[in-house]
């Protein structure tokens, strides 16, 4: 510019910089503003806060803030309209987490002869093909990752358990998944080591990401996982179908996991289920079975009592499958799959969670709204299998995904009000349970039982 105006080219570059900056600035705001709403839509969305306008003549008051809805049964005894997405964790800062629900009379915590189970849901701790967790390295303590309260959660369990959503595997891509927008994880062979530092001593490997680099990674997988002293179950093939445990007191559990995709153990073919439970009854002492089905995301927090289709795919009749594998034997029934958590049921004396949502997935799992709660299952059972006491462990995401305990406790303030939706009975049932003052875990033992897992065929 002409410097008679008191311009100089300097002057007119330093004027530029400095609306640059203050536009970049003003464009990082924004960005952060918009991020912020949409993701207080999502939560309103996904808590029946904001319902679309095909909802609005169904919407009912939402439960005073303070009132566990868990825990009241519906005037007319009847469950949820299925299109509704009623209003889900009550806001209440000041309360408590969640208590153990003791159910037994003839056991009490810590009683002699008590197996203490503990499930989380999906763990996909990160991809390669979208980026890995750089604080996640070789021999990396999870404690350290997710905090020692809830990793010691895992570790003092007699059978700890998690679904694998994706293969361990080093070799190169691209992906054998011919699908057009779909994920296909590949996470590293030493995340086994991360596992087993968690604490954790079975996966399920029966879902529709574990073939996502074929039977290369599938093989891949479960070389890593059993040098890690980790059992693995779900797929239809000798040596892979369920994974048996050693318990502390000498006997032995049994996991065995079914899904709708190929490769694994078919979650439709109940017949087959129910007689694969009865072969394991006859040779272990606990069975417990894991699913992935129901359809995903917030739309499927209720629970169907019919066949639950999503993107084309047939994802079961969870409740059918649930009920036919405890008749014919099984002590424990945990869903995976729908990516949000979903209520508990007790069935013939059995406990059955028919989702415990999104535990870790780190950059490849939506995790806002209650896709980021991570409830965590422990649950006692008697030698005879019963359900003795369970209780949720709430933990959230943070991030892209890394799980901490929440001291909000909503994982399990939501699936405790699922419960009373979609199985009233149960909630009543739940709404009498005794409620210990503390915690004692039963078995006590889960190291031992630890170094004895393995495979099963």
């Amino acid at each position: 510019m002409d410097e008679r105006y008191g311009w100089s080219l300097g002057t007119w570059f330093g004027q530029f910089v400095t609306v640059a900056t203050a536009l970049l600035a003003v464009a990082l705001i924004g960005v952060s503003a918009c991020d912020y709403l949409i993701d207080r839509y999502q939560w309103k969305l996904a808590h029946g806060e904001i319902v679309r306008p095909a909802q609005l003549a169904q919407v009912v008051p939402p439960p005073a803030a303070h009132v566990l809805a868990a825990f009241v049964p519906p005037p007319n005894g009847v469950g949820r309209e299925p299109a509704v997405l009623r209003p889900g964790v009550p806001v209440d800062s000041t309360r408590r987490p969640a208590t153990m629900l003791w159910l037994s009379s003839t056991y009490h915590p810590g009683s002699a002869g008590l197996v203490d189970i503990v499930a989380a849901g999906d763990v996909m701790m990160g991809t390669k093909d979208v980026g890995l967790n750089p604080a996640i390295r070789p021999g990396a303590d999870a404690a350290e990752l997710v905090g020692s309260d809830l990793a010691g959660v895992f570790r003092h369990a007699d059978i700890a358990f998690v679904n694998l959503e994706g293969p361990l595997y080093d070799g190169p891509g691209p992906s054998a998944k011919n699908c057009g927008s779909c994920f296909a994880f590949h996470s590293p062979t030493y995340y086994a080591g991360v596992l087993q530092s968690l604490g954790v001593d079975v996966v399920s490997m029966a879902n529709n990401h574990s073939g996502d680099y074929g039977e290369e990674g599938r093989d891949s997988t479960m070389a890593a996982l059993r040098s890690h002293g980790i059992g693995f179950a779900g797929l239809d093939r000798d040596g892979a179908r369920f994974a048996t445990l050693t318990l502390p007191n000498g006997k032995k559990g049994a996991v065995i996991a079914f899904a709708p995709n190929s490769g694994t153990l078919n979650l439709n073919d109940i017949p087959r289920a129910q007689a694969l439970v009865r072969e394991l009854r006859k040779t272990h002492d606990l069975v417990i079975v894991s699913f992935h089905g129901g359809g995903e995301g917030w739309n499927f927090v209720h629970v169907a009592k019919s066949n639950e289709f999503f993107d084309g795919e047939d994802r079961g009749n969870v409740t059918a499958f649930a009920h036919s594998v405890i008749d014919a034997g099984a002590d424990l029934v945990i869903g995976q799959g729908p990516h949000v958590p979903r209520a508990v049921e007790v069935y013939h004396e059995r406990l059955i969670a028919y989702s415990l949502g999104n535990f870790w997935t780190y950059a490849g799992v939506m995790t806002y709204a209650v896709s980021g709660l991570g409830p965590v299952l422990e649950a006692w059972l008697t030698p005879e299998g019963k359900i003795a006491g369970f209780m949720i462990h709430s933990s959230r995401q943070a991030g892209l995904g890394v799980p901490h305990m929440d001291s909000m406790d909503e994982a399990a303030r939501y699936m405790l009000y699922l419960t009373n939706s979609d199985f009233p009975e149960t909630s009543a049932r739940l709404s009498g349970a005794a409620h210990p003052g503390r915690l004692v875990a039963g078995g006590g033992e889960g190291r031992e039982a630890r170094a004895m897992a393995g495979p099963g065929s």
